[in-house]
């Protein structure tokens, strides 16, 4: 898929400065205010300026995603009811933005995905190097000793859980440059950047991005090594993965033993450190709004009323419950569904594209099980599920374009 889109270059690096401020925090840490510096307002004008060197492309995309830009027109249709208005609105902002950078971004290399990742590589690494030297070099800054019950690593970032996640972002993309590298030099360089990545995650204690790394390292190279492999190969692995965990569970403790006893060994307890409380109060609130929901804002009227910081609930799934109600939930359901179902449509096809968005939807989808990152405007992970879903909708369509043309 030829796209010819003008300014590629500025489009990766806008799209890298999205990502770049997404995790950064250091602003927000060294300021008594704890005001961000507005230079995101520069990410927006570059990005509306590329958008008009690109109109008639970038439109096409969109006709493509129209669930999805719904999804988004619906979290500004929120400010109607929302408790916080101008939060809302701002979340709509930059929801519009990332998704046209994103779709810029998928265009501009739709043809080499190799090349993007890269790219987004690079960043990761060296944002992770940045965290590791802040942390041991200006401990005062890059550990936070205060808010947690031990000292937790935040990096160049403002909580040990977005140090976390961009540790796990640079083990989705060393596992996939690992498998499309050719260069024994690049290959050791991926490894010493996973190593890295694990060591951060770690110091972070960010637990969700431990379990979700180890997850999609063992599915990425699952979907390079046997995805190929004939059926009776996969269901031997599938049975001899079963019948190990089996074994342990029998022979050695029950299930709920065995919750218990990997939650207390990293320090925390079967209430998830207080999100299964958190999840239950905002299940009760949903449920006063189950339709429409609260709103895209940061929840305020739920925090004064259990006394309990719900501006981030600790899951994406149950967030889009309470902020967008059903209709919310429903629509990114659908969204998510047919995302999953055009990338197995496109497996055989575009084998690497395919693996790419594929882990990285499952990164996003799982990570949000304890973690809130779904339309959550510039976040890291919000960035990567919009442009997973506007990528793998342009894939499928010059899927479709191909076979049509054999069939002629």
């Amino acid at each position: 898929m030829n796209t010819n889109l003008r300014l590629r270059d500025l489009t990766i690096i806008v799209f890298c400065l999205y990502i770049f401020w997404g995790s950064f925090g250091m602003d927000l840490t060294l300021s008594h205010n704890a005001e961000r510096i507005p230079v995101h307002r520069a990410f927006i004008l570059l990005t509306a300026f590329i958008f008009l060197c690109n109109v008639q492309q970038l439109l096409g995309a969109c006709l493509k995603n129209k669930l999805l830009i719904t999804l988004i027109l619906y979290t500004l249709l929120t400010t109607a009811w929302a408790n916080n208005p101008t939060d809302t609105l701002k979340n709509f902002i930059f929801l519009s933005s990332t998704l046209f950078i994103s779709i810029l971004t998928a265009l501009a290399f739709a043809d080499n995905k190799a090349s993007l990742i890269r790219w987004l590589f690079w960043l990761f690494l060296l944002m992770t190097l940045a965290s590791i030297i802040t942390a041991l070099r200006f401990p005062q800054i890059g550990i936070n000793t205060l808010d947690f019950g031990e000292p937790r690593w935040i990096g160049i970032t403002t909580h040990p859980n977005v140090l976390g996640v961009q540790a796990l972002v640079l083990i989705w993309l060393s596992s996939n440059l690992f498998f499309l590298s050719k260069s024994s030099l690049e290959k050791t360089l991926i490894l010493a950047a996973i190593i890295a990545a694990f060591f951060t995650i770690i110091k972070a204690d960010s637990m969700t991005s431990l379990i979700t790394s180890l997850v999609l390292v063992i599915y990425t190279c699952y979907c390079y090594l046997f995805g190929r492999v004939s059926l009776s190969v996969k269901l031997i692995l599938f049975t001899l993965s079963l019948l190990t965990f089996l074994f342990i569970v029998t022979f050695y403790m029950g299930a709920s033993e065995l919750a218990n006893t990997t939650l207390a060994s990293t320090g925390r307890n079967t209430t998830f450190t207080g999100r299964a409380v958190l999840w239950e109060k905002a299940l009760i609130s949903a449920a006063d709004n189950l339709i429409f929901g609260y709103g895209f804002d940061n929840l305020d009227q739920l925090t004064k009323k259990y006394h309990i910081q719900m501006s981030h609930l600790h899951n994406g799934y149950i967030q889009t419950l309470v902020q967008g109600g059903m209709i919310a939930s429903i629509l990114l359901a659908i969204i998510l569904i047919k995302t999953l179902f055009h990338q197995l449509r496109i497996k055989s096809t575009y084998k690497h594209d395919f693996i790419f968005l594929n882990t990285g939807l499952v990164m996003v989808l799982l990570h949000n099980f304890t973690e809130s990152s779904i339309l959550k405007g510039l976040n890291t992970l919000s960035i990567f599920i919009i442009f997973i879903i506007v990528s793998t909708s342009l894939i499928q369509n010059n899927n479709i374009d191909k076979v049509s043309s054999a069939d002629q």
